[in-house]
């Protein structure tokens, strides 16, 4: 796998910290989840998405595949997971294409 697709959200949402914490913890009962304080890779077995803080009210989920396929089905495992935790204050997702 050469993941040399890429997408990027960066949304809104206070504190991005918080969930950017709650994603990682929960997918990483489930597949390899790298963490630390401030950023964490999710790993999947066709791709990957990065989840990282850009000050305390924006997390940056970015993706990384092989194909376009994939790339979609990242951008929903991601950002589903996100809306599921954000329910109260839905954020608003959207996805930009980095190639």
């Amino acid at each position: 796998m050469t993941n040399s697709l890429s997408s990027t959200a960066r949304v809104s949402i206070k504190p991005a910290q918080k969930y950017l914490k709650q994603l990682a913890k929960h997918f990483a009962h489930k597949v390899d989840v790298e963490q630390s304080d401030n950023d964490a890779v999710v790993k999947l077995s066709y791709g990957y998405f990065e989840l990282r803080t850009d000050g305390e009210d924006v997390l940056v989920m970015q993706t990384f595949t092989d194909t376009d396929e994939y790339r979609k089905r990242l951008e929903h495992v991601a950002a589903s997971h996100l809306e599921r935790f954000a329910f109260r204050d839905p954020p608003m997702i959207e996805w930009s294409d980095d190639n």
